[in-house]
């Protein structure tokens, strides 16, 4: 019998990360779906004050989620680490310098619990942190059921900053 790595990213219960979006005020979470956020998807969806719309591609989320704003809205995005590397253009675009609040749930799919981020082989997983430092996107870590408060804390950032601020998690939600 082999021994296993104790995880190092923990899942987070889906319900708690809802409770937190209802109470940031969230009208609507715009996805392209996520495997590592397929519980947080499934819960979001039957949560009766959220509207989420599932589209194609990061860049439309990204578009959508600007016009929502512009209309008054409260939204939100939820992505995986590949898809952020696809949309960076429209976030510099939109998020950045046009200045548009964008508070994105960012799945690491493909990671490895037992090992730190900078430890994994998969290249989405170790370089999505210094992608995001070198585009100056701000961005939390939900590493597990102790980091609940970072949803607020990442959403706050993106609409006091009114730009992008990042929400990764870590670990499959249940």
């Amino acid at each position: 019998m082999t021994a296993q790595a104790d995880p190092i990213a923990l899942p987070v219960e889906a319900n708690a990360i809802v409770k937190e979006i209802v109470a940031l005020g969230i009208t609507h979470v715009v996805t392209v779906p996520d495997s590592v956020q397929r519980a947080l998807l499934l819960q979001l969806e039957e949560e009766p004050s959220l509207a989420v719309h599932t589209v194609c591609t990061e860049d439309e989320a990204i578009g959508i989620t600007a016009g929502l704003y512009a209309g008054g809205m409260r939204p939100m995005m939820s992505i995986q680490n590949n898809g952020f590397f696809a949309c960076i253009n429209t976030i510099k675009a939109i998020a950045l310098d046009a200045k548009v609040p964008t508070f994105m749930l960012v799945g690491q799919f493909g990671r490895d619990v037992t090992k730190p981020v900078e430890e994994s082989r998969n290249r989405a997983v170790h370089r999505l942190e210094p992608t995001m430092d070198a585009w100056s996107v701000p961005h939390y870590r939900l590493e597990g059921p102790d980091d609940i408060g970072n949803v607020r804390a990442a959403y706050d950032r993106a609409t006091n900053d009114l730009g992008p601020c990042a929400l990764i998690i870590g670990a499959p939600t249940r």
